[in-house]
C-alpha cells in the first residue's frame, strides 16, 4: 500500500505539464528525477497514456495545491487537448492563486508557440475543424499559448548545448524559489524509497508532538536522510531548526551554545543564555507556543536531549522532533520509541551511486569488475562509495580512462586490504594516502582539532603555521574528506574523523608522548605530570577535561623537549605550576587561565611583563587580542603602537577598570567587545573608529558614560548596551549611520536619548525594557543648526516597563511615526494619545499590564493587533472603540483586553464547552470573541490553544498556542484566519454538502514561566461568531443544523437498527 505524503502548505512544489509521448521518456523523466532527489515535491501524470483526452479532477486538484508549474512546450505539445485544458487551468491558477509558471521550450521556437505557425498552427487548425470544439474553446488555447510563450523560462535547442546541464539550472531555479534549504549532494540514490518510509512514521498530520530516532552505523546516511526530510517539510512549520552535529559542537561549545542556536533559528532572536539550566526555561517559554520541526543530528549522550528537547510539552502542537544518533540506548534512554533503522544500500542502489562518483565518460568495460569488487567489499555504506569513487575518478582522469588490467588487478586488492572484516576506516584511508606531505598535515590538524570551526579561524591558524590553507582545504573537500557548510563551517564525517585520530595514534600506540598530535586528555595530563613530551609533538590541546580535575600539578619542564610545537590550545584548566620552557616553534598560543602574569624569558624574546601590556611599542602587525576570561587585567594601556589592530576583546574580564583613550583612535579596529566587564568604569572619551562593525559593552553595570563619536561609522549595525548604567548617550550617535538594532534593555539610570536618533537612516529596532527613567529628548543639545526630522524607518519599539508618562508617548511617537510594532506594556500613563493616530504603519501594540490606562480615543488606520491584557481601568467607552464593528469589518485583528460580554454585533452565541455552525461551498470568512475567566485565585495562567474540527474529523489547529496570566476576566476577539493558516481551511469543506465547523479552545495542560511549570486555570465562558457579509453568503452559513442533515443523520440511524 502506498504510504501517505505529507499534507503542508502545498501539495505539491512542482507540477509538470508536458507532452508524454514527446518527453515522458527522455527530457521530462529526467528532469523529474532530478527534481525528487533534490528534496522538491513534484507531481507528474502517469496515467496520461491511459486517460486519452479527458482530464481527470485529480490534474486540476495538483495544479491548485501546487506552489509553481512547468511547462515544457515540445513539437506536439498543442495536439493534446488535455495539455491544453491544463494550460489554461494553470494560467487562471497563477492569477488567482499566486502559481509561479516557467515554461521549457524544448525543441521549438517560442515565436512558433507566441503565434501559433508551424507545428503549433497546424494542431490548433484540426482541432478548430473538429466539431466537438467551439471557437471560444480554441479561442481561449491560443490566448493561453501566447501568454505562456511571453514568461520567462528556457529555451533548449538540440546540438546547442547538454540537457544535463539545462536540467541543473532548472533544479537550482526551483531549490531557490522554494526557500531556505539545506544544501545536499545533488545525486542521492535510495532517498525516495525510504523518506516516505520516514514520513509515515511522523505522521504530521497528527496534532500531538512525536519524537523519533533515525538510527544507524556511520556513514549509513542518517545525516543525509535528516536533511533531504528537513527541505521536504520544513515548510509545514511555523519554525524549524536543523541542529548539526550535536555530538562535535556541544563538546566545543557547550549545550547553552546549542540552546542559542534553537532559539535564533526557531523564534529569531539572539536571547543569551549563560548555561543550559538556565537555557531550559527559556527555550520552552520561545517554544510552547510554536508547531516546530526540530532535527538532532547526531546525537550521542542522554543529557543532549534532557537539554535541547526534554520533553514533548517543551514544544507546541503537532511539533515534530527527529534525532540521528548512532546509539538506540540514548534514544530508549530518553523515551524515544519512534525509531527508523536506515538500511544499507543494496547492491542496484550501491552500483547507481558510484556510478554517479566515477561516470566522466564512455568507461571500458572491465571497469564493472572493479565497481562489482568495491561495492561488495563496501557491504553497502554510502560513505564508503563515496570514497571509493572519488579514488577511482582521480584515477581515470590521471590515464584518460585506460589502466591496463594489471592495475585494474592491483586496485581490487588494495581495495579488499582497505576493506577487511569490516573496518570502514580504511576505506578513508584510500584518499588520505593519496595527499602530499603538507596536505596530510593539514588534514590531521583539522581532523583532530578543527572540525566543525569556522573555515576563516581554521584558515588564520593554518598561515600562522606557514600553510597555504586555501589551496589545501580546497583540494580536501576536492577529495570527498572534507566540506564546507552553507555557514561557512569545516564539516568532517565521524568515520573520516576515526581514521585520522587512528592514523595519529599508531605513530605510538603506547607512548603519547611520541605522537604528533595530542586532544585525548588523558594522554595529555599523562605528558604533562610526567614530563613525557618529546620533539614529535606538533599540536596539543587540552579543552575537555575529565570531572573532577580541579587543580593540576604542571611540571616547570614540561614543554622542555617539545621543541617542535606549533599549536597550544588549553582551556579551562588550572595548573599550580608555571612553564619555564615554550617552544619558539609555537606559531598558535590560546591557554586561558595561565598561571602566571608572564611567559618564559627566552620565549620570542619579549620583556617579560608582555603579559600585562605594559609595552606594545614593536607590535605594528598585531591583528588581534584577545583577553576573554583574564582576571589579572585591570587595565588597557596605551596600545596606539598597534595601528593594524582589528580584534579586541575584553570580555568577562572582571577587574578590568580602564580602556586607554588610544583604543578609541584605533582607525582599523573592526570588533571590540567588553562584555560582562562588571568592573568597569572608565573607557576612551571620543570614538574614531571609521572600521568598526561589532560594539559591546553589554552588563557593564559600572560603566556610565558612553563616548563621543566624531566620525560617521557605516558598517556597525547592532549597538549592545545592556545593563550598563549610562545616563544618557551623546548627539553624535547620530554619527553611527549604519545602525539597525539599539539594545539599552534594563539601562537603569538612562534618563533620555538624543533627539538626534531620529536621524539614524537604517535604524529599525530600538530596546529599550526596563529603562525606568526613559525619555526621548525633544531638543537638539546645542545642535540647533541641525535640523531634525522624525524618523522614515519602519521601526520596532520595546519601551515595556520604562515608567512611561502621556507625554513621553507623545514625544516617542512624533519622532517615530513610521513605527510598525510598539510595546508599551507595564508603563503608567493614563491616556494613548490621539498623536497615535499618525502611525498609519502601525500594526502591533501592546499595552498589557498598563494598570492605570483608561482612555483609548483613537486606533491608528492599519493597526492589526492590540493586546490590552490586565488593563482594569480601561474605561467602557475605551472598551466599545477597541471592540466597534467597524474597526473590525475589514479583518485580520485580533484584540484582547478585560471584560466579560461578547458584543451585540456578533450573529451567533455558545456558552457550551465548544461553538458549532455549518458551511457549504466555501469556508466562510468569520471573526470569533471567546470570553474567559478565572476560577479562585488572583493571578491565574490562561494557556490554550485553538482546535477547528470539520465534519467531526479534520482537525486545523491555531499556528501558536496562547498563555496569558489574568487578573480579570477577558474577551479575546479575532480573525479566524488571523490565528489560523488562511490555506489550511482552503479546500476543507464538501461543496456539495453542508459541512460541520466546531470551534474549541484547548487547554495546553501547563505552561513555563520564570518560576517552573504552572498549571492553567483560566476557564471558557463563552463563544460568539460574527459572518463578515462582504465576504461570505449567509445562505451557505447555519447556525443550527441543517433540515438535510438532520433527515440524513435519521435514514443512516434508521439503516442501523437490527
Amino acid at each position: 500500500m502506498e504510504q501517505p505524503s505529507s499534507m503542508g502548505k502545498w501539495t505539491y512544489d512542482v507540477f509538470l505539464s508536458f507532452r508524454g509521448e514527446d518527453t515522458r521518456f527522455g527530457f521530462t523523466g529526467h528532469l523529474y528525477n532530478a527534481l525528487r532527489q533534490r528534496g522538491i515535491r513534484t507531481f507528474m501524470d502517469h496515467e496520461e497514456l491511459e486517460r486519452g483526452e479527458q482530464i481527470s479532477a485529480t490534474i486540476f486538484k495538483a495544479i491548485e495545491e501546487s506552489r509553481m508549474a512547468i511547462v515544457v512546450f515540445s513539437k506536439d505539445y498543442a495536439s493534446s487537448t488535455c495539455c491544453l485544458e491544463e494550460l489554461l487551468k494553470i494560467l487562471d491558477c497563477k492569477k488567482t492563486k499566486k502559481l509561479r509558471v516557467y515554461p521549457i521550450f524544448y525543441n521549438v521556437d517560442p515565436s512558433e508557440i507566441r503565434h501559433q505557425s508551424g507545428s503549433y498552427g497546424e494542431q490548433l487548425a484540426n482541432h478548430e475543424n473538429k466539431m466537438r470544439y467551439t471557437k471560444e474553446k480554441v479561442k481561449n488555447w491560443r490566448l493561453a499559448l501566447h501568454e505562456a510563450a511571453n514568461l520567462v523560462g528556457w529555451h533548449h535547442k538540440e546540438g546547442y548545448g547538454y540537457e544535463y546541464e539545462l536540467i541543473t539550472e532548472i533544479v537550482d531555479k526551483v531549490g531557490i524559489s522554494k526557500g531556505k534549504l539545506l544544501t545536499v549532494d545533488k545525486m542521492l540514490v535510495g532517498v525516495e524509497f525510504r523518506i516516505p518510509q520516514i514520513e509515515f512514521r511522523l505522521q504530521i498530520s497528527d496534532p500531538a508532538v512525536r519524537m523519533m530516532g533515525i538510527c544507524g552505523v556511520g556513514g549509513i546516511g542518517k545525516t543525509t536522510l535528516a536533511q533531504v526530510l528537513y527541505n521536504y517539510i520544513s515548510q509545514q512549520f511555523e519554525g524549524s531548526c536543523f541542529l548539526n552535529d550535536v555530538r562535535g559542537n556541544s563538546a566545543k561549545y557547550g549545550l547553552a551554545y546549542l540552546q542559542e542556536a534553537i532559539i535564533s533559528d526557531i523564534a529569531g532572536d539572539s536571547t543569551k543564555v549563560v548555561n543550559e539550566n538556565q537555557g531550559i526555561p527559556i527555550l520552552i517559554r520561545k517554544l510552547q507556543g510554536k508547531r516546530v520541526l526540530l532535527i538532532l543530528d547526531n546525537v550521542d549522550k542522554v543529557e543532549q536531549l534532557e537539554n535541547l528537547a526534554g520533553e514533548c510539552n517543551w514544544f507546541g502542537l503537532g511539533s515534530r522532533i527527529v534525532i540521528t544518533s548512532r546509539c538506540k540506548d540514548v534514544l530508549a534512554a530518553h523515551g524515544v520509541e519512534n525509531v527508523y533503522d536506515v538500511p544499507k544500500l543494496d547492491n542496484y542502489e550501491a552500483i547507481q551511486l558510484l556510478c554517479s562518483k566515477v561516470t566522466v565518460g564512455p568507461v571500458p568495460d572491465y571497469y564493472y569488475g572493479v565497481w562489482k569488487h568495491a561495492v561488495d567489499c563496501s557491504k553497502g555504506l554510502p560513505l564508503a562509495l563515496k570514497y571509493i569513487g572519488s579514488h577511482l575518478l582521480e584515477k581515470m582522469k590521471a590515464v584518460d580512462c585506460n589502466l591496463s588490467e594489471t592495475s585494474i588487478e592491483e586496485l581490487k586488492i588494495a581495495v579488499e586490504r582497505y576493506v577487511d572484516g569490516g573496518e570502514i576506516q580504511s576505506i578513508h584511508k584510500v584518499s588520505y594516502d593519496s595527499l602530499n606531505e603538507c596536505e596530510k598535515r593539514i588534514f590531521l590538524d583539522i581532523a583532530c582539532f578543527f572540525s566543525g570551526e569556522p573555515l576563516s579561524y581554521v584558515e588564520e591558524i593554518l598561515s600562522a603555521c606557514g600553510f597555504d590553507p586555501k589551496y589545501s582545504i580546497t583540494r580536501l573537500t576536492d577529495r570527498s574528506l572534507l566540506s564546507i557548510t552553507p555557514g561557512g563551517s569545516l564539516m568532517m564525517h565521524d568515520n573520516i574523523k576515526d581514521m585520522a585520530m587512528k592514523i595519529v595514534q599508531q605513530e605510538s600506540p603506547l607512548h603519547p608522548g611520541e605522537r604528533s598530535r595530542l586532544w585525548c586528555p588523558q594522554d595529555v595530563l599523562q605528558v604533562l605530570n610526567e614530563n613525557q613530551g618529546t620533539d614529535q609533538i606538533e599540536v596539543m590541546m587540552l579543552v575537555d577535561l575529565p570531572q573532577g580535575n580541579e587543580v593540576l600539578k604542571l611540571s616547570d619542564k614540561a614543554f622542555k623537549d617539545m621543541k617542535n610545537l606549533r599549536i597550544l590550545i588549553i582551556k579551562d584548566a588550572v595548573y599550580s605550576g608555571v612553564p619555564q620552557y615554550l617552544s619558539n616553534s609555537l606559531r598558535v598560543l590560546l591557554w586561558s587561565g595561565y598561571p602566571s602574569d608572564c611567559l618564559p624569558l627566552d620565549f620570542l624574546n619579549l620583556p617579560s611583563d608582555c603579559l600585562i601590556l605594559n609595552n606594545f611599542k614593536n607590535m605594528e602587525c598585531l591583528t588581534k587580542l584577545d583577553f576573554t576570561d583574564c582576571e589579572f587585567l585591570t587595565q588597557v594601556p596605551d596600545i596606539s603602537g598597534i595601528s593594524d589592530l582589528r580584534i579586541l576583546h575584553l570580555d568577562n574580564c572582571i577587574n578590568l577598570i580602564k580602556i586607554h583613550d588610544s583604543v578609541g583612535f584605533l582607525g582599523n579596529l573592526e570588533v571590540l567587545t567588553a562584555t560582562r566587564c562588571t568592573g568597569l568604569e572608565i573607557i576612551p572619551l571620543t570614538f574614531k573608529l571609521a572600521s568598526l562593525r561589532d560594539l559591546s559593552f553589554s552588563e557593564c553595570s559600572r560603566l556610565v558614560r558612553f563616548p563621543e563619536i566624531l566620525c560617521e561609522i557605516e558598517n556597525l549595525h547592532y549597538l549592545n548596551m545592556l545593563q550598563t548604567a549610562i545616563e544618557e548617550l551623546p548627539f553624535s550617535i547620530g554619527n553611527l549611520r549604519g545602525l539597525e538594532s539599539l539594545n539599552l534593555m534594563e539601562c537603569a539610570r538612562l534618563d533620555k536619548l538624543p533627539s538626534s536618533i531620529f536621524t539614524l537612516p537604517r535604524l529599525t529596532e530600538i530596546q529599550a525594557d526596563s529603562c525606568r527613567r526613559f525619555d526621548i529628548s525633544v531638543e537638539c543639545e546645542n545642535h540647533a543648526q541641525q535640523k531634525l526630522t522624525a524618523s522614515s524607518n519602519y521601526v520596532y519599539l520595546y519601551l515595556s516597563s520604562c515608567n512611561l508618562t502621556t507625554e513621553h508617548l507623545v514625544a516617542c511617537l512624533s519622532g517615530f511615526a513610521s513605527v510598525v510594532y510598539l510595546d508599551i506594556s507595564y508603563n503608567n500613563f493614563t491616556v494613548l494619545p490621539a498623536c497615535i493616530k499618525e502611525c498609519v504603519h502601525l500594526k502591533t501594540i501592546l499595552l498589557s499590564n498598563c494598570k492605570q490606562l483608561q482612555d483609548i480615543l483613537v486606533i491608528p488606520p492599519k493597526l492589526e493587533h492590540i493586546d490590552a491584557l490586565n488593563c482594569t481601568s480601561l474605561t467602557s467607552q475605551s472598551s466599545s472603540v477597541l471592540l466597534n464593528q467597524a474597526f473590525h469589518a475589514t479583518g485580520e485583528k485580533t484584540v484582547i483586553l478585560p471584560g466579560s460580554r461578547i458584543p451585540e454585533w456578533f450573529d451567533y452565541f455558545s456558552s457550551e464547552r465548544s461553538i458549532t455552525f455549518w458551511g457549504r461551498g466555501r469556508f466562510p470568512s468569520i471573526c470569533v470573541c471567546v470570553s474567559f475567566g478565572m476560577l479562585e485565585t488572583p493571578l491565574q495562567h490562561f494557556g490554550v490553544g485553538l482546535r477547528i474540527m470539520i465534519n467531526g474529523y479534520k482537525s486545523i489547529l491555531s499556528q501558536s498556542c496562547y498563555n496569558w496570566p489574568i487578573e480579570t476576566d477577558h474577551v479575546w476577539l479575532f480573525d479566524l484566519t488571523a490565528v489560523v493558516n488562511h490555506k489550511d481551511l482552503v479546500g476543507t469543506f464538501v461543496k456539495s454538502d453542508w459541512n460541520s465547523v466546531e470551534i474549541e479552545m484547548e487547554r495546553n495542560g501547563c505552561v513555563m514561566d520564570e518560576h517552573g511549570p504552572t498549571r492553567t486555570m483560566g476557564i471558557v465562558k463563552c463563544y460568539g461568531i460574527h459572518v463578515y457579509r462582504q465576504e461570505s453568503k449567509m445562505e451557505d452559513i447555519s447556525f443550527t443544523k441543517p433540515i438535510k442533515l438532520q433527515e440524513n443523520s435519521t435514514r443512516k440511524r434508521k439503516f442501523w437498527i437490527p
